[in-house]
């Protein structure tokens, strides 16, 4: 039975991948997100990815304004510490709505 439900389920896997593959770039976007936030609305979904692309945008003009930081070996660290300790509040926050 076992090696049934295997062979099955290989199966099913070749043909949702090709399904997949057969979808437009859009499509696998939207694919992607409904499995990555399956609890979120289309509209929640859209504000995310528009507020995504405004954060690129404001990232992008940042960069050409050079507002930013350069890194080396010696405060790099530090970098990585703080961005591990916002990381974990920003976990705790969102656990906590």
């Amino acid at each position: 039975m076992s090696q049934t439900t295997a062979s099955i389920n290989t199966k099913l896997i070749d043909s949702l991948a090709q399904i997949i593959l057969s979808l437009t770039e859009e499509e696998r976007r939207i694919l992607a997100q409904k499995v990555q936030y399956p609890s979120l609305s289309d509209e929640e979904l859209q504000n995310k990815w528009e507020a995504l692309q405004r954060d690129i945008a404001i990232g992008m003009e940042q960069l050409k304004n050079g507002e930013y930081a350069e890194y080396d070996d010696s405060t790099l660290p530090n970098l990585l510490e703080t961005i591990k300790i916002r990381g974990k509040q920003r976990l705790e926050q969102e656990k906590s709505e």
